[in-house]
Formats: C-alpha cells, sequence, structure tokens
C-alpha cells in the first residue's frame, strides 16, 4: 500500500457484574448448567481486564457462553427477582443496568461480539498481504453485531444509551463506513479505475455521514467522546473530498474541465471546513486529509490554468450528486455466532 493506513475505531466490550445462577430456582433446563454456570462466572471474573485481553481469545469465551445459554429456556427469569444480568454502558461505565431476562442477556453478549470484532479489525496491519481483507470481514461482523442488538433491543423498554436500537443503528453505520474504507484502500492499491473509486468513496463518506448525523443528535449526543464526534466528521468529509477527487481525475481525461474544477473545489472545501470544526481527531487523521487537501490543491491549480490557456469553459455552480456503490454488508447473527471464527484462540 503506497500511503499509509488511516486509524480507525473500535469499540469498547461492555462489562459485567457476577450473577448467581441456580438451575431450580432459575428454571435453567439445561443439560450444560454447571458449563453455563463456569461460562457466565468466566466472563464476569475477566470483564474488568477484558480490554487487556487478546479480543480472538474473548470471542471465542462469548461465544461458547452463548452457546450454552441457547439450551437454557427463552426467557425464563423475568418474573424471578433473586436473578439479575447487570451490565455497565460501554462508553459511560459508571452507567449499568440491570434485568432478568435472557434476551438482554443475549444481545449484551452480541454486543461484546461485535466489540471484539472491531478490535481484532483494528488490530490488523492494512500494510501486510491480506490485511486490508481480513480487517474489511471484521468491521462486517461487528456491522452485523451491532444490527443484531438493535434488533434484539428493539421494544425491550430501559436500558443503558449503548444498547438503544439508534445506537446499535449508529454502530452499525460506523463498522460498515470502516469495512467500506477498506474496500477503497484494497481498491487504490490495486489500481482500480477513478469511476469505481469513486462509487466506493462515496459510499464510505454516506455511511461515516449517517453515524456522524447520529451522533450529534439526542439520544446519542454527548455520550461519546469528543474524540470518536471528531474522527468520524473528518472521515466523512475526507470520502466526500475523496470521491471528488476521483470523479475530478475521470473528468480529466474526458477534458470536462469546468466540472473538473467544480468537483475540486467542492472536495477541498469539504476538508477545509472540517478540519476547522473536527477538534479532537487523531493527528494521523489530520496528516491524511492534508495530504489529500494538497493533492487536489494541484490539481485544480492545473485544471484552472488549463481551462484559462485553453478549454475557456464555464464552471458550474450546481453539481449532481455523485454515484455510490456499497460493497460491503452486515454479516449476519449466524456467521456472528458462527464458533469455527473463534477455534483458532481457543481460551
Amino acid at each position: 500500500m503506497s500511503r499509509p493506513p488511516s486509524p480507525m475505531l473500535s469499540v469498547p466490550e461492555k462489562k459485567t457484574a457476577a450473577a448467581e445462577l441456580f438451575r431450580d430456582r432459575h428454571f435453567f433446563n439445561s443439560a450444560f448448567f454447571t458449563e453455563l454456570r463456569d461460562a457466565r462466572a468466566a466472563i464476569s471474573a475477566a470483564a474488568p481486564n477484558s480490554q487487556s485481553q487478546p479480543p480472538a481469545s474473548r470471542r471465542a469465551l462469548l461465544l461458547r457462553y452463548h452457546r450454552l445459554l441457547f439450551s437454557a429456556r427463552d426467557d425464563p427469569c423475568a418474573f424471578d427477582e433473586t436473578l439479575a444480568f447487570t451490565w455497565h454502558d460501554a462508553f459511560r461505565p459508571h452507567l449499568k443496568h440491570s434485568s432478568a431476562s435472557l434476551r438482554f442477556e443475549k444481545a449484551a453478549l452480541v454486543f461484546n461480539l461485535g466489540s471484539a470484532a472491531s478490535r481484532i479489525a483494528v488490530a490488523v496491519d492494512r500494510t501486510a498481504e491480506g490485511g486490508v481483507k481480513e480487517a474489511c470481514a471484521e468491521f462486517q461482523r461487528a456491522a452485523g453485531a451491532f444490527r443484531a442488538v438493535g434488533e434484539m433491543m428493539e421494544g425491550q423498554g430501559e436500558a443503558t444509551v449503548d444498547m438503544s436500537p439508534r445506537a446499535a443503528a449508529m454502530l452499525e453505520r460506523l463498522m460498515l463506513a470502516q469495512a467500506q474504507e477498506c474496500c477503497f484502500e484494497r481498491a487504490i492499491a490495486a489500481g482500480t479505475s477513478p469511476a469505481a473509486c469513486t462509487k466506493v468513496a462515496r459510499q464510505a463518506g454516506l455511511y461515516y455521514e449517517e453515524a456522524y448525523a447520529a451522533l450529534v443528535r439526542p439520544p446519542l449526543q454527548n455520550h461519546f467522546e469528543r474524540s470518536w464526534v471528531s474522527q468520524i466528521q473528518l472521515k466523512a468529509a475526507q470520502f466526500n473530498a475523496e470521491a471528488c477527487y476521483r470523479y475530478a481525475m475521470e473528468l480529466h481525461e474526458k477534458a470536462e474541465v469546468g466540472e473538473e474544477i467544480a468537483r475540486l473545489q467542492f472536495g477541498i472545501s469539504e476538508i477545509v471546513n472540517a478540519k476547522k470544526s473536527a477538534k479532537g481527531a487523531p493527528g494521523p487523521l489530520y496528516d491524511s486529509a492534508s495530504r489529500l487537501e494538497r493533492g487536489m490543491n494541484q490539481s485544480l491549480e492545473r485544471a484552472v490554468n488549463e481551462n484559462n490557456r485553453i478549454y475557456l469553459m464555464r464552471i458550474p455552480v450546481i453539481l449532481a450528486l455523485l454515484p455510490a456503490a456499497s460493497v460491503v454488508r452486515p454479516a449476519s447473527l449466524s456467521e456472528i455466532l458462527d464458533e469455527k471464527t473463534g477455534s483458532d484462540a481457543q481460551p
């Protein structure tokens, strides 16, 4: 890869408190009750240090416990006040919610499977052979996990903000944006045509825009770190600019210099405005956006000179929306819960 990979975001894992499980009192009919209870105890015991554990090992533990839960009754404890599954908000750990619902327990586990997938993706060396493909697959797995959380929590009443359908939808879009970004990196490295790169970049920008729009409105507003909001805002602007840049290359080949100039001007303004307001984004992302801005300014200077000397074309004021194409999808829940995913890292 000719250019350094841009920083990505991973989702922190939800912490949980210990839960006392009793076969008879809580109506578990699992033939593997002891194994289930031990697996739950292992998850809660490891929770304080979960971020320091290898995420692949953590995923294997979560998958094992989730499989065991499916051997229990679907929701046996809603009427039993002696049982409480307690989970903390991933982004505001001082906030927590307790419930006797196994549906809530399963949703929290799937959330942490999404977290593990995102951590694996971010840790991948995308400059290594096959790295971009691996990271892309993990981000799609994370997107599917957060989509499933939103579906599982729909109509479930009170919970922490991170488990709300709106938060789940935002996290799904963010993971899809990062998966799409991986595809853009692969397209650039492979020398894919500007027309195809335009569509991939534009869709990445749209995914980032959707995530950003959710972050700046209630109930997510002020719930996430400012650095998260700034990074997503700047990424949205960067990929909208990338789409303009790649489309401008195509226009230059067609000698459509007037629109080329307009696209470059629009893309540059996107980056300039985002850099002013997106305070707290990581330095490497600012550097990446600045490199893109410099490249676009050089192309703009060349196009303006050529237009003044040769083409004398009018610069359009109104521009049509650029085409977009999604080349990623959220993984299905069955794919996420496939224990072969974590078979190479059993705890």
